[in-house]
């Protein structure tokens, strides 16, 4: 098995371990709408013309997991996932002539984040915290075809940063809403010429690094076990 198998495997088992011990747990399951900031750009080498732009958070994809969590204090929750999610990003060239007008980027995740919630009552809370992405696989196309070779120096990992909002809907049932986007020092993947753009008087500065991901992510939390009985709000 590769490293990133054993790392899954090694997350999953900690996992069982803190359900085990937890007050609450359920699954996760909803979507997303992604995309890669300088996508672009970066490849302006491979696109016909400056009319290629990205969709930005066109690229959809599918959030699934589980989750536990720990009340620690009457307002304060340390809240741990695990899921698969797809990212990514969409390009278009909106030239009639453009010999290359869409690519599309696919990234496959497993992500581990870890949250921060507060709860102002039994029907709204806020949360933030880190999120690990393990990338699994990867899929480019360009005009429907499919190229393997012109992403490999992706990063195997991204570092998250996610915040965003609960809502309690059913006694066992709530809407999470988050922002998540990479953080800046770690790009998924570096720009292969950063002197072919520029950002006004911001250009080449310490936080423009690379290729990171963002994303808006809605999904439901379905609970189905725990040592007390509580409304999903209460999560």
């Amino acid at each position: 098995m590769s490293i990133r198998q054993y790392i899954v495997l090694f997350l999953l088992s900690v996992s069982c371990s803190i359900y085990a011990q937890s007050y609450n747990g359920g699954i996760v399951l909803g979507a997303c709408a992604s995309h890669t900031t300088g996508y672009n750009i970066a490849d302006s080498s491979i696109f016909s013309s400056n009319s290629m732009i990205t969709k930005v958070f066109q690229k959809p994809g599918l959030n699934v997991g589980f989750f536990t969590n720990l009340s620690i204090t009457e307002h304060s929750i340390i809240d741990f996932e695990i899921s698969y999610i797809q990212k990514g990003a969409r390009c278009i060239d909106t030239a009639s002539t453009a010999s290359i007008y869409q690519s599309v980027l696919r990234l496959h995740y497993i992500t581990i984040p870890i949250h921060y919630k507060y709860k102002f009552n039994n029907y709204f809370s806020v949360f933030a915290g880190p999120n690990l992405g393990i990338l699994m696989k990867y899929r480019y196309f360009q005009n429907y075809i499919e190229y393997s070779d012109l992403y490999d120096n992706i990063s195997p990992v991204d570092f998250a940063l996610d915040i965003g909002f609960s809502v309690g809907l059913l006694e066992k049932l709530s809407i999470d809403v988050k922002y998540s986007g990479t953080f800046f020092l770690t790009p998924i993947l570096s720009y292969n010429n950063p002197d072919s753009w520029s950002l006004g008087p911001f250009s080449k500065q310490f936080w423009q690094k690379g290729q990171c991901n963002q994303l808006i992510a809605f999904t439901l939390r379905w609970v189905f076990f725990g040592k007390e009985k509580r409304p999903i709000s209460d999560l």
